[in-house]
């Protein structure tokens, strides 16, 4: 269980360091970056609201409204939702399955352990692709890396 707390305490500490990121570059020259961005932090929304046994029927996995703003409530919310909920959570319960609809309204069942996994490693896929754009873009990526959070002492 602590290895997931650790993920999802990595996965916090990278969405915080990558908008302050975003926040110095110019935001016409980091428009798609952004973009993406906002559905990593939309995406951990949904998988939430789903965790917590709720409908993600109405929310969307894509939107264009990435401004810092926008992200910055994202990132609390996901941030302070997924702890609560790790944190009231019995270790008996990750291999739970969870009963959700996807986006589409197709009802799936999976396990909690699963999702978790999917959810940080979602993440940390598409920070590397933003991450990839900030370069292109001759801008300096950030530094992301679970390595670096543990290092930071980010995991204590």
């Amino acid at each position: 269980m602590q290895t997931i707390r650790n993920l999802f305490a990595h996965m916090d500490w990278a969405n915080r360091r990558l908008i302050e990121t975003l926040r110095a570059a110019p935001a016409d020259e980091v428009i798609k970056a952004a973009k993406l961005f906002l559905h990593v932090l939309q995406a951990e929304s949904i998988w939430l609201t789903r965790l917590r046994g709720e409908s993600s029927e109405g929310l969307s996995i894509w939107g264009d409204n990435a401004d810092p703003a926008a992200c910055d409530a994202l990132i609390e919310a996901n941030g302070n939702g997924f702890r609560a909920w790790l944190d009231a959570l019995p270790e008996d319960w990750l291999d739970k399955p969870i009963a959700y609809r996807s986006q589409a309204g197709v009802p799936f069942e999976t396990f909690a352990r699963d999702i978790l996994i999917h959810v940080a490693l979602h993440g940390q896929y598409h920070r590397g692709q933003i991450n990839a754009a900030l370069r292109a873009g001759e801008f300096e990526p950030a530094a992301v890396d679970y390595i670096l959070f543990a290092r930071l002492g980010g995991n204590d």
